[in-house]
């Protein structure tokens, strides 16, 4: 994308900070103007560039609106992605962290306007001993890439126990459903411990999905005090991307991230989906439940 900085650009702020509110401008920024007219921004994180793709539709309204004289109305707002990790950082990764930890914990995404590097671990105890290696990790990091603005490791996030949920629209067994994904989650609980999240994603196509979203809203909304690690997302199929193959599509992609489990729920015993026949070929674990 072509990014200019018109001689009204230096005047931004005036507007988009006002508009964006405190939260957003710190962490979404505005860094120029597309050859079609877009407001270009780029977000602090890969987390809040997703966010701002959320918030631009609604907010271009306002910002023309609140725009000072002199600067053009702006066709939309484009979201840059924030830079990668460096090639540098992931072909050094056993050397900056240590052949023991090099498979326990991963390099995952920058974020804080690349000044902190973001982790991802397969336990309590991986992310507990790279705290304790933090200075030193750093350290060998600047040596390696001395031109680096890492200045900080983020605490690990833990690996999410993933399950991949595929349903009949004839399903409508609500208590089933939910005592199949209260042991699931008891399930990795019992192997990968009580911090690590369950993350269930569906397709959005059922009335079985919509129980899926239900349900973890209930379970969230229970203990609010509580943090209790149940996430759902609904992975739905878009055709005015894909085009035809937009549910094949989709299933490859939801298949590639290779979940720890898909769970089918069939209203018959001969009723077969693709995602769960993907998931076979593939090697998934996969349990099946017929009402």
């Amino acid at each position: 994308m072509d990014v200019e900085r018109p001689d009204w650009f230096e005047r931004v702020g005036e507007w988009w900070d006002p508009v964006a509110g405190e939260g957003v401008a710190r962490r979404v920024q505005p860094v120029g103007v597309s050859s079609d007219g877009q407001l270009v921004v780029l977000g602090s994180s890969t987390a809040w560039s997703t966010n701002m793709r959320l918030l631009a539709p609604s907010m271009i309204e306002r910002l023309n609106a609140a725009r000072p004289d002199g600067i053009p109305e702006m066709t939309g707002i484009a979201v840059l992605k924030p830079p990668p990790i460096p090639d540098r950082i992931t072909q050094n990764w056993a050397e900056l962290v240590g052949a023991d930890l090099a498979d326990e914990v991963r390099p995952d995404s920058l974020t804080d306007w690349g000044q902190e590097l973001v982790t991802e671990a397969e336990s309590a105890q991986a992310r507990d001993l790279l705290a304790r290696r933090a200075p030193a990790v750093l350290a060998r990091l600047r040596a390696v890439l001395p031109e680096t603005a890492i200045v900080r490791l983020a605490e690990s996030r833990l690996r999410p126990v993933t399950v991949l949920v595929a349903s009949s629209p004839d399903c409508s067994d609500r208590q089933a459903l939910e005592d199949v994904l209260l042991d699931t989650w008891h399930d990795a609980v019992q192997t990968v411990g009580p911090e690590h999240p369950l993350q269930v994603e569906h397709t959005g196509e059922t009335a079985a999905d919509q129980m899926v979203e239900q349900w973890g809203a209930r379970i969230t909304s229970a203990n609010p005090r509580i943090p209790l690690f149940v996430h759902t997302f609904a992975r739905e199929a878009h055709t005015d991307q894909d085009g035809q193959d937009a549910v094949r599509r989709r299933d490859e992609r939801l298949v590639d991230r290779e979940p720890d489990l898909c769970l089918a729920f069939a209203a018959r015993e001969d009723e077969e989906f693709p995602l769960v026949e993907l998931a076979r070929e593939r090697g998934l674990p996969v349990r099946r439940f017929v009402e």
